[in-house]
């Protein structure tokens, strides 16, 4: 089939927005093709928009323990309804690329399992699947390209264009998918390209409070901020707390271990000032926009109305983020500078990945520094949403059982957070947009939340019935502390392990004095490791490997492994540690099959 007939659906289950940014460039690379192109996440189709399409490409993250990233778990669903028959998708043409880290047990599960059971319902695979691992030299950008560019040589010549067509060029900008140009039409036919500020703009100071139409999201006021590591440590980590408001209708805030309650970050008024002026946007930056003018807007864009351009910059697109390769070919497009075209188009080259990743990824390079760089580079603003990433929601681990807020109105949550700062080679501080936001923000700051539920759970009186061995590094203990919160919530609730590692005992030992606690009370056996507090360091793997006797008796009773921190390599180390010495201890294949059994809970950032 080709010319008219040629369609290509492009489906993303996407966590953290990764998946969707490929995704987007699948899109890209099929309306080249001249393939028309839909994009879209998975749980916003049925089954039949798949007969519907010559082609499907599917993109999708795996996410905790094997699991299905929340916006396919509705698709995920239907998928496995049982009474769809076995051909039910043979009309389906389909190939999917799967994003996950080898250093969980459940690698790439998601992928895997979605591509079995299209194939259970009849659905064919026309290009090979693609893998990409967080753990990759070049990142997952780095596979995805190599797979993109051979999938890119096989759509042309499994379908082949029309004898008068070729692919469009690479120097040609495709339309826009999603353009405000209706919206700053009106704004030109009503003000006849002249507009009068009656007020400066808000150019310094931190972001606006003004709340976000989050669906599903709760009313949360900050009512702790308090920093729990020294001044002089080099590292802020904060106990932030939340009292989340119970809804008009009664309805009050319900978390269980493992949960992540959703921050939606903004940006500085100052960034955005530096960005608008950049642009050449201060004419239109404040005039009322009417979005419902624009035919489309992307998915999760929460914009309030009324908004202005200024606005969507504040509060929904993410001008601080390290710029995707995407991003550096669309400013191609609009430099006015052969060597600043020339040196965009390189980063977005294969033989120039490590270029890219030096320059950007290694560097942590911002939009907004790149584009203080490359001057030449006046992107339109009617592109806003097709060239710049919206702002992803920041998900932070519950450290507390949820409890009633002190009020006795609404919940309280607690937040383990370690703001994030740190130097590259560029020297001028790093700062995380969600650290800066929320370290800006003052006692009784209020800002709306969601809550995103743990897929694999853990908790519940079935589960607190048999033993735990936590093993957690830094912020990476918050968890596990709900967890154990929880537990003791059940009567007799089994034994419980926590082994903990950090830098120092004086300035990381984070709820040193509850673990103490709960440890001379006979409720929790604690083993600390603090690397740098001897000229040997420990680290808590080392205080694994002395327990194979006691974790063992543990593995056979049913534990419960939950593995929490930062580090692929901490969590590499935790698994080597409980498993090697219990498959040296007894017959090898029946102890692999004892651990391939074992709940294996991860959770590594």
């Amino acid at each position: 089939m080709a010319g008219s007939q040629r369609s290509a659906l492009v489906l993303y289950g996407s966590e953290t927005g990764n998946a969707q940014d490929m995704a987007e460039e699948l899109g890209r690379l099929c309306a080249r093709l001249h393939f028309s192109t839909d994009v879209d996440e998975l749980d916003a189709v049925d089954l039949n928009s798949l007969l519907k399409h010559q082609i499907v490409m599917f993109v999708i993250s795996t996410t905790g323990q094997g699991d299905m990233p929340h916006n396919s778990l509705l698709f995920w669903k239907k998928l496995l309804r049982k009474r769809l028959p076995p051909g039910c998708l043979s009309q389906v043409n389909f190939t999917c690329f799967g994003l996950g880290d080898s250093t969980y047990v459940k690698f790439n599960w998601a992928a895997r399992k979605l591509v079995r059971r299209l194939e259970q319902l009849g659905a064919n695979r026309f290009f090979d699947d693609g893998e990409a691992d967080e753990q990759f030299e070049d990142g997952i950008e780095g596979a995805f390209s190599n797979w993109g560019e051979r999938l890119h040589n096989h759509l042309l010549e499994a379908y082949p264009l029309e004898a008068d067509q070729s692919p469009i060029p690479d120097d040609a900008v495709l339309p826009a998918r999603w353009s405000l140009a209706p919206a700053l039409e009106k704004i030109k036919d009503s003000s006849n390209g002249h507009h009068t500020q009656d007020s400066e703009p808000m150019v310094t100071g931190p972001p606006p409070e003004r709340p976000l139409p989050i669906p599903d999201g709760w009313t949360a006021t900050i009512v702790e901020n308090s920093r729990l590591t020294p001044d002089s440590h080099w590292q802020d980590v904060r106990q932030v707390s939340f009292d989340v408001q119970q809804r008009p209708a009664g309805e009050v805030l319900q978390t269980n271990p493992g949960d992540c309650l959703t921050i939606y970050p903004k940006n500085f008024p100052e960034d955005v000032h530096r960005l608008i002026t950049l642009m050449d946007w201060t004419s239109i930056a404040d005039v009322p926009l009417v979005l419902s003018l624009c035919p489309s807007l992307p998915r999760n864009l929460f914009a309030p109305q009324p908004c202005t351009l200024r606005n969507l910059l504040l509060e929904n697109v993410d001008i601080t983020a390290i710029p995707k390769r995407s991003f550096l070919k669309s400013m191609s497009y609009f430099s006015t500078d052969e060597y600043h075209k020339t040196r965009l188009l390189e980063f977005t080259q294969n033989l120039y990945i490590d270029e890219y990743f030096d320059y950007a990824t290694r560097s942590r390079r911002s939009i907004l520094e790149v584009l203080e760089e490359f001057t030449s580079v006046k992107l339109p603003a009617e592109r806003l949403f097709d060239i710049f990433p919206l702002i992803h929601g920041r998900d932070f681990s519950i450290a507390n059982g949820g409890a009633t807020s002190p009020s006795g109105v609404g919940t309280r949550v607690d937040l383990l957070v370690a703001l994030v700062r740190y130097r590259t080679i560029l020297r001028k501080p790093r700062q995380g947009l969600c650290s800066r936001y929320l370290a800006s923000m003052p006692l009784s700051s209020t800002l709306v939340v969601s809550r995103k539920p743990v897929l694999s759970p853990i908790h519940g009186s079935a589960n607190a019935q048999r033993p735990l061995i936590a093993m957690a590094t830094g912020t990476g203990v918050a968890p596990v502390r709900c967890l154990v919160h929880e537990r003791l919530s059940h009567p007799n609730p089994g034994p419980m392990l926590l082994f903990f590692g950090n830098r120092n005992r004086e300035a990381d030992y984070f709820f040193e004095k509850e673990w103490e606690a709960l440890h001379s009370g006979g409720k929790l056996e604690v083993f600390t490791a603090f690397s740098r507090d001897q000229d040997k360091k420990v680290y808590i793997q080392h205080l694994v490997k002395q327990q194979a006797d006691k974790i063992a008796s543990l593995i056979r009773q049913g534990a419960i492994f939950a593995v929490c921190g930062g580090s692929s390599k901490m969590a590499d180390a935790c698994k080597e540690a409980v498993f090697e010495p219990y498959k040296s201890a007894g017959e090898p294949e029946e102890r692999e099959r004892e651990l391939n059994a074992l709940t294996w809970w991860q959770e590594i950032w």
